[in-house]
């Protein structure tokens, strides 16, 4: 799904040292590290949003940017502006079809997979409310239906349990429960909640000072206190 070789991230100047990186397909990661460490710059890289410093990296066999229509992104803030009474259902629909012009046209089929994607991620009693009335929770779930939508292969999440209380995180975390279950896809997140969700994920990638580690089990950045487990 992803491979680094002799990868350096960063704006300007690098942010990490080189680090190499094989990640298989449908495989979850939690990736982990102190803040500026290059945890959502690698996000961005993937995207294309920025250019390498050096060597290269491969998503699904293709250069960054290149197959972006099989990759959702929820980025760690997000603010969009919507119509007053635009629900949850209809921002999850129009992005499926955004790019057609003229009047929207749904379909039957787009309309039965966004009602099964509400009931994934546990959204119906208010995927029909204004989006603009949703609590912070609510609109996260709403978020990662839309980014559902179109069938991606691989998702990308950037701290989506920060600024959510105890119980819209566990309504989240069981909303990737039940992704994990239903839906072929990889998926990487980040996280400072990793003691959370580590019993979900497959393996993690650890952004520390001496370089990128992939990591088998929690147990290898146990002692970076950020890691909150």
């Amino acid at each position: 799904m992803i491979n680094c070789n002799n990868l350096i991230l960063g704006y300007d100047k690098a942010i990490t040292p080189a680090f190499n990186l094989a990640i298989n397909d449908n495989q979850w990661i939690g990736i982990i590290g102190k803040n500026g460490a290059g945890k959502s710059t690698f996000l961005k890289t993937m995207l294309g949003n920025l250019a390498v410093i050096s060597g290269s990296i491969k998503i699904l066999g293709q250069a960054p940017g290149k197959i972006n229509q099989l990759i959702s992104y929820i980025p760690q803030e997000r603010e969009i502006n919507l119509a007053d009474r635009m629900s949850g259902i209809s921002l999850i629909l129009s992005s499926a079809v955004g790019w057609r012009f003229g009047l929207p046209w749904y379909s039957h089929k787009l309309r039965r997979r966004v009602a099964e994607l509400i009931e994934l991620v546990g959204a119906g009693d208010y995927a029909h409310q204004p989006f603009n009335t949703l609590s912070g929770g609510q609109k996260k779930r709403i978020y990662l239906a839309q980014a559902l939508v179109n069938q991606p292969r691989l998702l990308l999440l950037d701290e989506p349990l920060a600024d959510l209380d105890p119980h819209a995180k566990q309504h989240f975390i069981a909303a990737l429960q039940k992704i994990h279950q239903h839906q072929k896809l990889g998926l990487l997140i980040i996280s400072h909640d990793m003691h959370e969700i580590a019993c979900h994920l497959d393996a993690f990638i650890h952004f520390s000072s001496t370089g990128v580690h992939f990591c088998e089990t929690i147990e290898c950045v146990k002692e970076d206190t950020y890691v909150g487990v």
